[in-house]
């Protein structure tokens, strides 16, 4: 399990929030966790657990795979694919994000602001502002999923920058998930969850999920860093459920899900892993 960070720096040496890590476990014990200092690092990680494993496995990263649908930018592999191609990420952190941003509204909006939104000052374009309220056009803000949790504070995925903002964190994320895809050694085991596994149907191989930590009662896990701590507790609840015959439901179409909200789901925003089955 995954905790992603757009940071344009490396972290510094002695493990911090806001910066990438990683969790994992075999189903027993405490889960292993790792800071990482750069998404480089936390990426070489995950692929070495990857090869280390050749039978089932799932993996989370804490952003969406799909953006709302009717946006024009879609889900799944095809939107991992299309900000691979865009996306610059250094070694050290540096990126194009907000010039990649810019250039999405440009091409969505008719030149205009919107829908992405949320920068510093240099980063501020004729497309990209500051403020949401600043942005253009008729975007709907929230996935059929996220709707469920604004009570909870989950933050649109447009919204790039300052405190609770997971945009900036999408975009430097499908790309990393795109390279899992493509990997020689286990890419071809990869499904991309409920995209490619319609729900719960086709859970063999490597599971690949949104999931949302916040979901997750971290107070007991031991770690200092709030971040070590959530991505600890999404490993143990996934274990915990697998050995009580349980974590089938977390992939499940949620029961009052309509068959058109399900296409919707499929065909481009995505679901977050159990909401509403197990979970809120």
């Amino acid at each position: 399990m995954a905790d992603w960070s757009a940071a344009a720096s490396r972290g510094p040496a002695r493990p911090t929030s806001d910066r990438c890590w990683v969790a994992w476990t075999q189903g027993k014990g405490d889960p292993e966790t790792h800071y990482c200092r750069t998404r480089a690092e936390a990426e070489a990680l995950i692929q070495a657990r990857l090869m280390a494993c050749d039978g089932p496995a799932l993996v989370g990263f804490d952003f969406p795979f799909g953006y709302p649908a009717g946006s024009g930018m879609g889900g799944g592999r095809g939107l991992a694919a299309r900000l691979s191609a865009l996306i610059v990420d250094g070694a050290d952190g540096a990126n194009n994000r907000f010039a990649v941003a810019a250039r999405l509204n440009h091409d969505l909006n008719g030149g205009r602001p919107g829908p992405f939104w949320g920068c510093p000052d240099a980063a501020v374009q004729p497309t990209l502002t500051r403020r949401k309220s600043e942005r253009q056009g008729e975007f709907s803000d929230h996935r059929l999923v996220d709707r469920r949790l604004i009570a909870l504070g989950i933050q649109s995925c447009w919204k790039l920058y300052t405190t609770g903002s997971v945009g900036s964190q999408m975009l430097m994320g499908l790309p990393a998930i795109d390279r899992l895809l493509a990997h020689p050694s286990f890419g071809g085991r990869c499904r991309l969850w409920p995209f490619e596994t319609e729900w719960d149907a086709h859970l063999d191989g490597i599971v690949v999920t949104e999931i949302w930590p916040s979901l997750f009662a971290h107070q007991d896990e031991r770690h200092a860093v709030k971040d070590a701590r959530q991505v600890r507790a999404v490993c143990r609840w996934a274990a915990t459920e697998d050995r009580r015959g349980r974590l089938r439901q977390a992939f499940a179409r949620p029961a009052d899900l309509s068959h058109e909200a399900s296409a919707r789901v499929l065909g481009e925003e995505g679901w977050m892993f159990g909401v509403g089955g197990g979970l809120a």
